[in-house]
């Protein structure tokens, strides 16, 4: 990997520190100028208008898609928030932080940035989230073992099948707070979990986008399945609204045609193993979809952990 490339790992793989840096920015907390919709939400065509509030971690930051717009939160004006708040003329309260767990987005601050839940105001209309990597150290692990193999080092921080497991269940109860605390503080709002996208391919493989060995790939596209499967089991619990980017992203993972790829990998000209602008696009057409057309949402089924 080129040098840049590693300096960007290391800013926004290593967690604690981007937290201890913090991130604010302009979008944080700006002043609605549209009316709010006062229609109850509900799994209809029925147009939103008004505050829609982004949380989430660096897969919806859209981080390495341009510059940073934020202070450390490694944030793109072309991330997904965007992009949906352009084409359906939201309000954008943009508190998305690369970095992030769900704690950050419930309860613990990211060094100055307060916690994310603070952008829901009773007339927010809209949120979407997509979080949960980072308590499963599911990227960092995956930055961790794609800058070993690029430097010809063994992968030494793989968390353990039981460190796996036990912290999906941590994350499931941590959703279900999050859900919760959202739904009393805007109470009007569409709430949409949106998955991550799948990052290696089915069955996990190395090629000239993924440096990081087949058997290393196997384990992590292990966590990026279970980290599907807890979002799709916490969404059920409270009846929030599942985008299933997992499902759709399938063959556009980092061993995909350049042309097909959502995801870039090792070769990267961004942040590796994060959406490119392709899938930052997709993702906010997904969402876009949901939002217009909710009956065409489909079944989740459970992701297969063995194949990622």
């Amino acid at each position: 990997m080129r040098p840049s490339t590693k300096a960007r790992l290391l800013a926004l793989g290593l967690a604690g520190a981007l937290a201890a840096a913090g991130c604010s920015s302009n979008s944080d907390s700006p002043t609605p100028s549209a009316a709010p919709n006062t229609a109850t939400p509900a799994a209809s065509a029925t147009p939103i208008t008004g505050r829609y509030v982004a949380m989430g971690s660096s897969f919806a930051a859209g981080t390495g898609i341009g510059a940073d717009i934020s202070t450390g939160c490694l944030r793109s004006a072309r991330n997904y928030p965007h992009l949906l708040a352009s084409r359906l003329h939201l309000d954008l309260v943009d508190v998305t932080c690369g970095g992030a767990t769900v704690q950050n987005l419930l309860s613990t601050p990211q060094g100055d940035h307060p916690v994310q839940i603070a952008g829901l105001t009773a007339d927010t209309r809209l949120v979407t989230i997509t979080a949960g990597g980072n308590d499963l150290a599911y990227s960092l692990s995956t930055l961790i073992c794609a800058n070993a193999a690029g430097t010809g080092k063994p992968c030494t921080s793989l968390p353990t099948p039981q460190d796996t497991k036990t912290a999906a269940a941590k994350l499931r109860t941590t959703f279900t707070a999050l859900f919760a605390a959202i739904k009393a503080k805007a109470p009007q709002a569409r709430i949409y979990l949106v998955t991550y996208p799948r990052v290696f391919p089915d069955p996990p493989k190395t090629c000239p986008g993924n440096v990081i060995s087949t058997a290393d790939s196997v384990t992590l596209a292990g966590i990026g399945a279970t980290l599907q499967n807890t979002s799709r089991l916490a969404a059920t619990d409270a009846h929030i609204t599942l985008i299933d980017a997992y499902t759709a992203s399938a063959e556009h993972d980092v061993c995909a045609p350049a042309a097909d790829r959502w995801i870039d990998g090792s070769n990267a000209t961004g942040t590796p193993y994060h959406p490119n602008a392709t899938g930052t696009a997709a993702l906010s057409t997904l969402i876009a979809t949901a939002l217009t057309h909710p009956t065409s949402q489909p079944t989740v089924p459970q992701a297969t952990a063995s194949h990622g």
